[in-house]
Parts: C-alpha cells; structure tokens; sequence
C-alpha cells in the first residue's frame, strides 16, 4: 500500500464531504446553485493551472484534451441530480444514498482498467460494499418530525442514485486522460471548463426564470462559489491519489465522505437526533472503519 496515496484519498474524502455544506447556506434555486458553483469550481482550476504552470501549458493531445473536457458535462449532470436530491432529502440522507456509487467506481477501476493486477478485486470489492453499507445504515437517520426535508422520499432516492451514476462515469475520462499522460493541473482546468459549460446549458434548458439567477443576493452566489472550490480541491487531490493507489481503492475511499457529511448534518443543521440515532451511527462508523481497512489493504 502507498501510505502518501492512501493519506491523499482520505484528504480528499474529507474535502467531498464538505463540498455540499454551503448549498444548505445558499438561498439560490437549484439550477441558480449548479452555474454558480461551476463558476467557483472553474475559477478555482483556472488559478491553480496558473500558478503552478504560468502560461507555459504542458503539450496535450486532442484526445487529452477532450477527454479532460467531457469530465466537466458529466460531473455536472451529477451535480444537478445530487442537488436536486438534497433539496428534497436533506443533506445527510442524500449524499449516503448518492455514494452508492462507490461500487461502481470499483467495478469501473477492476474492469475497465485492469486495476485487478494491483488490486486484490475480492478485498477492494468488500470495502467498496462495505462503504455502501455504511452509507445506507447512515439514511436510516432522518428524523420524519424534526423537519419535512430530513426523510426519505421516492423522488430523491431517484434523484441520488442518478447522481450515483453520472459521478461514477466521469471517472472514466478521468483515468483514460491520465493514461494518456494528460498532466493533472491542465486535465482539471479543462474538466473545470466542461462543468462551467455543462452548468451553463442546465440553467438554460431547466430554469424558468433565468432573470433571477443576476438579481439574487451576492452572498448567495458566493456560497455558491465556495462549493465550487471546495469541489475542485478535492478532486484534484483525488486525480493525485488516483494516480498512486488506482481508481478502485481511491474512488470508494473518497466516498466515505458520508462521515464528514453527516457530521455537518448532525451539528450545524441538526437533520438527525444524535441521541436517538446513536446506535445506527455507531454501526455505520464501524462499516466505513472495517472498509476503509480492507481498501487499504487492497492495494498490492
């Protein structure tokens, strides 16, 4: 195991799981907080690139180049669907559900990949199921009488298991542009370019009331903003950690930001009674404990 790749895994896993606070402190639709945000996250890969290449770009590819781009419309499309989930959810019940997608991000790292040749496929597949576990004991949490948006509905299961798939897929350009030798800062500020574009075509195909999205509160916005940022950080640290330890072990790794999610649910937005929940939260600790484990372990 590459305890530096594993140690920026969990780095970005911590980063994940905040990325989504702001949207509970932003008053902006839904659509409204996906373009904002895009802007925060593409602002975010612009200055980054800058500053640690200036104007001297490393060369790519055609190929490089638009498989880096098309990360952006995917992510973007999972974004959407996540959003609109928490909207109707809550955010300590939706982002557990969404992180169903660590499976997927296994399965896509095993196969597609190859990653089988560095990986143990029984114990990575165990702690990516494990992780799932953990995030499904952590939906059981929602308080019905606390508040109407903290329980589970139909719609939003929809909405976060969509977001499962379309954040599972952008994986897949990712790894293939980093075969190809892309380098991360330029791959991330290409991606940070596709979800600026994706968010921008979004807003105008689903927003009723584009008008709106200029008038709204600068505060608003700039929460937004921060998401974005936040969104971008961990992602590079990701691509980072993705080029040590794989996709199978980083992807469901990262995805136990389930923890750091719920944490926030439970102390600033009180979605789940701590002391009635005690013993599911316990359980799903010692889930995403035992995963992260056999994650780590994984790794030949």
């Amino acid at each position: 195991m590459d305890p530096t790749g594993f140690g920026l895994a969990l780095l970005a896993m911590v980063l994940f799981g905040l990325y989504m606070v702001p949207r509970k402190l932003s008053g902006l639709r839904d659509f409204d907080f996906v373009l904002s945000m895009c802007v925060g996250a593409v602002l975010t890969t612009q200055l980054v690139q800058l500053a640690v290449h200036g104007t001297n770009l490393p060369p790519i590819t055609y190929r490089g180049w638009w498989l880096s781009f098309s990360c952006g419309p995917l992510w973007a499309l999972g974004m959407l669907f996540y959003t609109l989930s928490v909207s109707q959810m809550g955010l300590a019940l939706s982002t557990p559900i969404k992180n169903t997608t660590a499976v997927l991000g296994t399965a896509f790292g095993l196969l597609v990949f190859a990653e089988w040749r560095q990986t143990s496929p029984v114990m990575a597949l165990a702690g990516s199921v494990l992780v799932v576990a953990c995030a499904v004991v952590l939906g059981r949490c929602g308080d019905r009488e606390q508040e109407s948006r903290s329980c589970v509905t139909p719609l939003g299961v929809v909405y976060a298991l969509l977001a499962a798939v379309f954040f599972a897929a952008y994986t897949i350009p990712l790894k293939l542009a980093q075969a190809d030798r892309v380098d991360t800062y330029e791959l991330l500020a290409l991606m940070g370019l596709g979800t600026l574009l994706g968010g921008v075509i979004l807003f105008l195909v689903f927003s009723r009331n584009r008008r709106r999205w200029f008038t709204e509160p600068m505060p608003h916005h700039l929460w937004a903003a921060l998401a974005g940022a936040i969104w971008a950080s961990a992602t590079l640290v990701m691509a980072h950690a993705i080029e040590r330890v794989g996709l199978a072990v980083t992807w469901p790794v990262t995805n136990l930001n389930t923890i750091v999610t719920v944490a926030a649910g439970v102390v600033i937005f009180h979605e789940i009674d701590l002391r009635r929940r005690a013993r599911d939260i316990a359980l799903s600790m010692a889930l995403a404990i035992a995963g992260t484990v056999l994650l780590g372990l994984s790794r030949r």
